[in-house]
């Protein structure tokens, strides 16, 4: 039209111009229409977190005094979450001061469900759980919290310095040597000053820039720091190479000596020097023992052992084959 003369050229670029403007906006609506659906989604999961009831921390005995001696008595115990099926059934079993109680199940067994009723992260939904002779739920959550250490598999440090990270939930005041005492007993310290600004350093976020045994031997020292009485290890050395897995076991003896603490893995080796081991299936307990007795007991524990016992047979058989191979003359 513009070419025949029916319209100028200026009419012809205001034209397309006003096409262009009348567009965009169209595209972008279509844009925000998406935007504000996933926004309408995301809004209701955290109005869900923003409505929760906040967690009662001071209900119950939560005096400074209290010393925990760490002496359990499960009757009974059940736990399910709301309309959902059980996760724990009947479980019952005791363990004095200063012993060692072995977890091990499947996934979705109930091992680590267990271990945080503890602390009341949950709340026992039948039976009893008795703590030095008292009901748990008389004791506050706050107190709890601060006699219990959970040495977790993958452990969080915060986006500041190591020092930091070590007192962090430590609820006294801790000078510098404290800090590095409780470091050279998780056998980090070495690590620690061989960094430029050695406990000064920054670590970035979730510890980022530290090696994964690293990253568990400062949750060992901070968790030295932090003495508690009952100690929660679940699955802290899966993630780690065999050298590292030795340097951390040496300073879990540490941190285990004289605290009742439950010990949640799936390698034998970590399990048999327990007091106790339970083994869990459906959130029920189906086998109990020393590990003596269930090598001799036809079970899941025992079945565990050979596999495992098999496969460093067979990893010994490789290794060796391996060696004889790169060194013939020496072999024959």
């Amino acid at each position: 039209m513009a070419i025949n003369g029916t319209i100028t050229p200026g009419t012809f670029i205001a034209f397309s111009n006003l096409v262009n403007s009348l567009i965009w906006p169209m595209q972008e609506l279509g844009r925000t229409i998406t935007e504000l659906s996933k926004s309408h989604v995301s809004f209701k999961r955290i109005r869900e977190i923003l409505d929760e009831e906040q967690e009662d921390l001071i209900s119950g005995n939560s005096s400074d005094d209290i010393h925990l001696r760490g002496e359990l008595d499960f009757k009974a115990v059940g736990f399910h979450y709301i309309a959902g099926q059980p996760v724990l059934q009947d479980v019952s079993f005791q363990c004095s001061r200063g012993q060692k109680i072995a977890l091990l199940g499947t996934t979705g067994s109930g091992k680590t469900t267990l271990v945080n009723l503890l602390p009341r992260f949950y709340d026992y939904t039948s039976g009893e759980i008795l703590l030095d002779g008292r009901p748990l739920k008389k004791y506050s959550r706050h107190m709890l919290r601060r006699q219990i250490g959970i040495v977790e598999q993958e452990p969080f440090l915060f986006s500041m310095t190591i020092r930091d990270n070590l007192i962090y939930s430590v609820d006294r005041d801790v000078s510098q040597d404290d800090v590095e005492q409780a470091a050279r007993a998780a056998s980090v310290h070495d690590s620690i000053m061989s960094f430029p600004k050695g406990y000064d350093t920054m670590v970035g976020e979730k510890g980022v820039s530290l090696s994964g045994g690293q990253k568990q031997r400062i949750a060992i020292a901070r968790t030295l720091l932090k003495d508690p009485r009952i100690l929660i290890l679940d699955d802290s050395t899966s993630a780690v190479d065999a050298d590292t897995e030795t340097r951390i076991k040496k300073a879990m003896e540490e941190l285990m000596e004289n605290r009742t603490t439950f010990i949640i893995a799936h390698r034998i080796q970590t399990l048999k020097q327990a007091d106790c081991i339970l083994v869990l299936d459906k959130g029920k307990i189906v086998q109990k023992g020393i590990h003596e007795e269930l090598i001799d007991t036809e079970g899941f524990y025992k079945e565990v052992f050979l596999m495992q016992t098999r496969m460093e047979e067979e990893l010994q058989e490789e290794l060796m084959d391996a060696g004889a191979l790169e060194h013939p003359h020496a072999a024959s």
